[in-house]
Parts: structure tokens; C-alpha cells; sequence
């Protein structure tokens, strides 16, 4: 395309820009290569209607780099943010594991220890009849 031929192509770009047809003048900016007009079509995008995918695609076909570089720096933050947030969540859970174990204490029960408790509950279990009454030792209630 000559420069004779782009130039009013420009113009009407301009002017279907300008009138609010920002769809046709981006087709008119893209065909002619006119990057200060691909770059305020990216802005409106950006800034007034929150697309900002389609206004870095934009922003990258006219070499706008300083947009591009400003959008990268905040997603890079936005990625970290998410990253510490995961590593807080992390320790934390760390922390609280590390506070359960620490308050945990088990009790330890030997073998032998349980074979006394068993004999222990079997001789009361003896001792008593079905109503929880203490039995004498030829097997009659007792009368306490």
C-alpha cells in the first residue's frame, strides 16, 4: 500500500474512531499498518472497557512496549501474591501440625498392663451380680 493510498484510509479511521465505531476503525488501522491508532483503539480496550488480553494483543502488533512490559510486571505480581499466599497457607498448616504433635501426648499401655486391667475387670465382674450389687464370696448378694 503507497503512502498515497494509506493516508486517507487513515482519515476515515480517524473519523469512524472518533464517531464511536471503534470496530471498523481498528479493521481501517490494521490494514494500514497505523500504529498511534492501533494503540488508541488498545487504550480504549485497556482502560475503559477492562479487555485487557485483547488490548495487549493489540498493544504487541504496534510494538507498544512500555504498556506491554507495565501488564507484565503486574500479572508477574498478581502470580507472586497467589504464590506467597500458598506458601503462608503452607507454613501455617505446618505451624498448627507442628502445635497438635507438640500438645499430643500419647499414653503408653504395655502388654502387661493390659492383662491386669483385664484380670482386674473380670474379678469386679465377679464380685458383682447383674443389678451392679457387690456379691460376698460364696456368691450371695451382700447387704452393705
Amino acid at each position: 500500500m503507497t503512502e498515497e493510498e494509506r493516508i486517507p484510509l487513515i482519515r476515515r479511521g480517524n473519523e469512524l474512531f472518533n464517531q464511536g465505531d471503534h470496530k471498523n476503525a481498528l479493521k481501517i488501522f490494521l490494514a494500514t499498518n497505523y500504529k498511534d491508532g492501533i494503540i488508541r483503539v488498545a487504550d480504549l480496550l485497556y482502560f475503559d472497557q477492562n479487555d485487557k488480553v485483547s488490548a495487549v494483543k493489540l498493544y504487541k502488533k504496534a510494538g507498544h512496549t512500555k504498556v506491554l512490559n507495565d501488564f507484565v510486571e503486574k500479572a508477574a505480581q498478581v502470580v507472586r501474591l497467589y504464590l506467597l499466599e500458598d506458601k503462608q497457607k503452607e507454613s501455617l498448616k505446618e505451624e498448627m501440625k507442628a502445635k497438635i504433635i507438640q500438645e499430643w501426648k500419647p499414653i503408653v499401655i504395655k502388654a502387661d498392663d493390659i492383662e491386669q486391667i483385664s484380670e482386674n475387670k473380670a474379678k469386679n465382674e465377679d464380685n458383682h451380680d447383674k443389678s451392679g450389687r457387690k456379691r460376698s464370696s460364696d456368691g450371695a448378694p451382700r447387704k452393705d
